[in-house]
């Protein structure tokens, strides 16, 4: 099973997009390492970046498809990281056993390790949580673990500057001024990575054709989309939902389109129950289970703006979303009106 992160870049390189990272971590071991009191702060910035892109780049122009006009592209959203994403508060576990005894938070070992990397953060700095010296067991700890006082690693990073998600999509014209929007992938598994599955649908509404003569054009979306981890063995690890709605205008000159528009949005992430494990260098397991959780995502509206160019049938677009967490997004296709 690995990392959520690996989980995506797969699934780029098997529709032969880009290839995995070079390394990547178990997630499921890094998370239950983590534990319940530090899940939530450690792997939020990567839900909530996947949920900033989740909800972008449904549109390039307010102009709608003719009937049975469409388009069919790659959409690459790159939701931003900001620096106080990439540390946490690391809360160690109340008591931890090993062979010489039983140690406890704040006497034997910190009780918080501080500035620790969450999943977008710092991949090569090694942080671990130690026997204080002051410890009673301090010297019978070391000897029983080769002379060393580190209890275990603390997870790292990713060292991830943006969190990036690929979506193919196609939009369709129908007629009384409607467009439906399709988001698809099929279930994408990889050896060593797991599965991988979304769906998207959604709706466009012309809106200017009941304003004559008016100089730009105007559409409504709304969209919803679903999508599904699960390990290689067929478990869930975590679905997502998202649901957005909203307004865009555009001028079309020449080969270019300047568009912008406003939307309110939701996502929702749901990660599974995980069962985990300390295991001290001794080789003392302490077991524990990590409850199913669900995050959602900070974005609740945002503003867009994007360039589309138009090279006869060649559709290429670039847009910057405006909201907490901010996306940057690229797209690519072909397009018939």
């Amino acid at each position: 099973m690995k990392s959520v992160v690996r989980y995506f870049l797969v699934i780029l390189c098997a529709v032969g997009l880009t290839s995995s990272l070079a390394t990547a971590q178990d997630l499921s071991a890094e998370l239950a390492k983590v534990g319940t009191a530090n899940i939530r702060n450690y792997i939020n910035p990567l839900f909530n970046g996947f949920s900033a892109d989740m909800n972008s780049e449904f549109y390039h122009s307010a102009d709608l498809h003719g009937v049975l006009g469409f388009d069919v592209g790659l959409k690459v959203s790159l939701a931003q990281i900001t620096n106080d994403q990439k540390t946490y508060d690391f809360v160690t576990p109340p008591q931890l056993s090993f062979a010489g005894g039983t140690l406890t938070a704040g006497t034997d070992y910190a009780a918080v390790v501080t500035g620790v990397p969450t999943v977008v953060g710092d991949k090569n700095t090694k942080y671990y949580l130690r026997m204080k010296s002051s410890s009673a067991y301090y010297n019978v700890y070391k000897t029983a673990n080769n002379g060393s006082d580190i209890l275990f690693q603390i997870p790292n990073g990713f060292d991830l500057p943006a969190v990036p998600m690929p979506m193919p999509q196609a939009a369709i014209g129908l007629p009384f001024g409607l467009e439906v929007m399709i988001r698809f992938i099929p279930t994408v598994s990889a050896t060593d990575a797991g599965k991988f599955n979304s769906m998207g649908f959604g709706l466009r509404y012309d809106i200017d054709r009941w304003i004559p003569m008016f100089p730009l054009d105007v559409a409504v979306h709304f969209m919803t989309q679903k999508m599904n981890f699960k390990s290689k063995d067929d478990n869930d690890i975590f679905n997502a939902s998202g649901t957005a709605f909203g307004i865009e205008v555009s001028k079309k000159l020449l080969f270019l389109t300047v568009y912008g528009g406003l939307q309110l949005e939701k996502a929702t992430f749901t990660l599974s129950q995980i069962n985990g494990k300390f295991t001290t260098p001794d080789g003392t397991i302490t077991t524990f289970t990590i409850p199913e959780m669900t995050f959602e995502g900070q974005n609740k509206s945002r503003a867009t703006l994007g360039l589309r160019l138009l090279l006869a049938v060649v559709n290429l677009q670039a847009e910057y979303s405006f909201a907490k967490t901010p996306v940057a997004a690229l797209g690519v296709g072909i397009s018939f009106r």
